[in-house]
């Protein structure tokens, strides 16, 4: 069951940096939870697919120049998985990068939780896992 998870995860992430927003939501079960770090401007939580997909929605509209994940790593943990990307996006001209982690919860093949972390150690910890 944990490779279908990754699996899921890759599928996410895919659909994200292909602006396909219904394949995206489509992965997500209707009741999922989602937490940005607590020092987030918005830290959520955000709770239901259809709030989880208005945040993605505006992510979006912050950053409609470009935005996609590229050097994309899973890792399994069970019926969690820690991704750790790099985020391009662009706004009027102006780039930005910056390295991400979260875990995501996989139930019944669909994410129920969806939490961003600052560091790959943070997100590793929360998954039970170290380096």
């Amino acid at each position: 069951m944990s490779q279908e998870n990754v699996e899921i995860a890759r599928q996410a992430i895919e659909a994200w940096n292909a602006g396909d927003m219904d394949a995206l939501r489509a992965l997500y079960d209707p009741e999922a939870v989602m937490r940005n770090p607590p020092d987030w401007a918005e830290p959520g939580p955000y709770l239901g697919r259809d709030a989880i997909m208005r945040q993605f929605s505006q992510v979006r509209e912050i950053w409609p120049d470009e935005n996609f994940f590229d050097r994309v790593d899973l890792l399994d943990a069970g019926d969690r998985v820690v991704a750790q990307v790099d985020f391009h996006g662009g706004t009027r001209g102006l780039p930005l990068t910056a390295e991400m982690a979260w875990v995501y919860t996989m139930r019944h093949g669909l994410i129920v939780s969806l939490e961003l972390f600052p560091s790959r150690e943070k997100a590793l910890e929360a998954a039970g896992l170290t380096e």
